[in-house]
């Protein structure tokens, strides 16, 4: 299990090396970074509500506004999310289905572990 994780996620990284803008480790960083804090912010959601369905759906203005990123970042940290099956454009236009089935009670799933073991 944690190494078809650490696969997707060093697919995405790949891919992103491979784009015309190349991202930095500390970009890819800190795009992972906001991918998890828009877990934790779902599993928020998810616990404050009380709901008992594995997803939420999660608008980028209003993910925007509350990390103060652009609407491009959190796209790119929910592209992030959908690469290693944990998000889904929503049918709503602007908003993303999160998938928390799966993720640990603080909204990771091997995030850090993949971080540190990627890096050594």
């Amino acid at each position: 299990m944690y190494r078809q994780h650490l696969r997707r996620v060093l697919g995405h990284f790949e891919r992103a090396l491979r784009k015309d803008q190349r991202l930095t480790a500390e970009e890819f960083n800190q795009r992972l970074q906001l991918s998890e804090a828009i877990i934790d912010y779902g599993r928020m959601i998810q616990v404050y509500y009380g709901y008992s369905v594995p997803d939420v759906i999660l608008e980028i203005t209003e993910l925007a506004n509350r990390f103060r990123e652009t609407p491009q970042a959190i796209k790119d940290a929910l592209r992030l999310l959908l690469d290693i099956g944990h998000a889904e454009p929503a049918d709503l236009d602007g908003c993303w289905k999160l998938q928390l089935a799966g993720t640990l009670p603080s909204g990771r799933e091997g995030f850090h572990s993949v971080t540190r073991h990627s890096h050594t």
